[in-house]
């Protein structure tokens, strides 16, 4: 199974020189292709600064969209990209999403061991039960965006006569098999639904296997955790002392978000 890199980034130049510097340290073997989102004005300094580390790099034609629309359907500029330039690009059968603000201290391949061609992950992948319902932001009966999750298990229901549960995820680290694009593309109203839990529902309804490991994801726990744990879908940095203590331990976690400076070796 051929695993690539597809880094997507949209802003801090300086940033992700260093992530994609240490990215090619431990995988220099693994092809890494680069997703930009951001000011298409910027365009030459991002490739200036870090064309030598990637093998394609890729606009991306929805950079335009505004802030919270990318922060809800953010999946639809990965789709994009594989249909428009992943597609035709050689030598990978899954992509790993590794975002710019995402600290990687290891081998890739070796923070999923096992992983199959077909598989999918998503980081923090449950059942999106009665107990999450209430107390998740997208789902919560008194928040508007319960509204698109309405609208969501209607669609479903009415188009994949999808009835049971759905699932729910945190959209931090994914691997999407080709197969699994494929699917998606096919989906006719992709913008219904916010990505945390389209995107694995989405896996379900196509039968799509599922790789499961524990890679540390904060779903609710105490806050003063919240930087202490490998990865997290807030803006809350993971602190050094974290990510030092889990460096020493060899099986430790080598994936890191959010993470806001450079990281000096």
């Amino acid at each position: 199974m051929k695993l690539a890199i597809l880094f997507w980034f949209y802003k801090e130049p300086d940033i992700c020189l260093n992530r994609l510097e240490l990215i090619k340290k431990y995988n220099p073997q693994t092809k890494i292709f680069g997703l930009y989102g951001g000011d298409k004005k910027q365009v030459s300094i991002y490739k200036k600064k870090l064309g030598k580390y990637l093998d394609d790099f890729y606009l991306s034609p929805l950079h335009n969209k505004p802030k919270n629309w990318k922060w809800i359907h953010g999946d639809l500029m990965i789709l994009e990209w594989y249909k428009s330039r992943g597609k035709k690009l050689k030598s990978w059968d899954s992509v790993i999403v590794i975002q710019w603000d995402a600290l990687v201290l290891g081998n890739i391949k070796k923070q999923f061991p096992g992983l199959k061609k077909d598989q999918v992950f998503i980081s923090g992948t449950r059942i999106l039960d009665k107990t999450i319902e209430p107390r998740w932001h997208w789902t919560n009966p008194k928040h508007k965006e319960r509204k698109n999750y309405l609208a969501y298990k209607k669609y479903i229901a009415e188009n994949y006569n999808y009835t049971k549960k759905l699932f729910c995820s945190l959209f931090i680290l994914q691997v999407f098999p080709r197969k699994f694009f494929d699917k998606w593309l096919t989906v006719k109203d992709n913008i219904v639904g916010m990505l945390e839990y389209k995107i694995p529902t989405y896996a379900e309804i196509f039968k799509i296997p599922f790789y499961k490991r524990d890679v540390g994801v904060w779903w609710f726990r105490k806050k003063d955790e919240l930087g202490m744990v490998p990865l997290n879908a807030r803006c809350v940095e993971i602190e050094d002392k974290y990510i030092k203590k889990e460096l020493k331990k060899k099986k430790g976690f080598r994936i890191f978000h959010p993470y806001f400076n450079k990281w000096v070796e």
